[in-house]
């Protein structure tokens, strides 16, 4: 019943139960935050192992006995980090970035480190007051790396302009991976300016044409990693590992998209799109 108990007072919110189905379930509620522009977490101020910890102006989600809690197991740098399990239909525990003042303003990034005991899988989106039924997906997070130390530890996600402000940036684990997920070294930071052959590099690719009928068309491919494709809130609904010059998109709905090309070098440059 650990989910009905009072949060840690340091971290100066409550913990209330609530039926979901028919299931109970339980969500931290921190005190009125003011807004931030930027913020940087390495969440070393919390120890091990209290189910529910987050800071100060976080939230934490937690239902039918998913786990999230500080643990001190190889941070990524200091003592500790976030750690999300739990495996099972409606395990789901999802932890709520502070509010910040330009969510959608396209001018920041949230980076952050991250790995799994095995194969594991987070959603990075964003959610409303706290509510598990409001979280939206901006981008599916796939983890093979155990360590810290593998490249692939690092993550940078862009967040689109759509996304309505007072939304608050959320990591959901929807309990469909056995594994254990760690992350540390939580950043929300401008993006850095684009080198002069970053520059060359996004100016240089278009999509075309818009509006499109079944197909889009990229001027040039070589640099480009991967393709992501949202619908008008937001919501990535496509991603394209190895794109091609040609995507075929005849099964998308008529309406307004955004395509996001992510570069080798970590740069993304976004298109919107509109299908006839």
């Amino acid at each position: 019943m650990c989910l009905y108990l009072f949060r840690m007072i340091k971290n100066l919110s409550f913990k209330i139960g609530f039926p979901l189905l028919g299931i109970l379930g339980g969500v931290s509620l921190n005190a009125q935050c003011t807004a931030v522009s930027s913020f940087s977490e390495n969440f070393d101020a919390y120890s091990c192992c209290s189910m529910g910890v987050v800071p100060t102006c976080w939230d934490s989600v937690l239902l039918n006995g998913a786990s999230q809690i500080i643990s001190s197991t190889s941070p990524a740098s200091g003592t500790s980090q976030i750690y999300q399990t739990g495996y099972g239909t409606g395990k789901i525990s999802i932890v709520v970035m502070p509010p910040i003042t330009n969510i959608s303003a396209g001018t920041h990034r949230f980076r952050v480190k991250m790995k799994a005991n095995s194969a594991g899988y987070l959603e990075f989106g964003y959610i409303k007051d706290n509510l598990p039924d409001t979280f939206v997906m901006l981008e599916a997070i796939n983890i093979n790396n155990t360590s810290y130390n593998d490249v692939a530890s690092e993550r940078i996600f862009t967040v689109p302009t759509s996304v309505p402000d007072g939304m608050r940036l959320a990591i959901r684990n929807p309990g469909t991976s056995f594994a254990g997920h760690y992350w540390d070294d939580a950043v929300w930071e401008p993006i850095p300016n684009l080198a002069t052959n970053e520059i060359s590099i996004a100016s240089g690719v278009n999509v075309y044409p818009n509006p499109f009928n079944d197909t889009l068309k990229i001027s040039d491919i070589k640099d480009v990693k991967s393709i992501t494709i949202a619908d008008a809130v937001g919501r990535v609904i496509r991603t394209i590992e190895k794109p091609s010059t040609i995507l075929e998109l005849n099964d998308l709905q008529k309406g307004m998209y955004f395509v996001n090309l992510h570069f080798k070098d970590g740069t993304v440059k976004s298109f919107k799109s509109l299908k006839n």
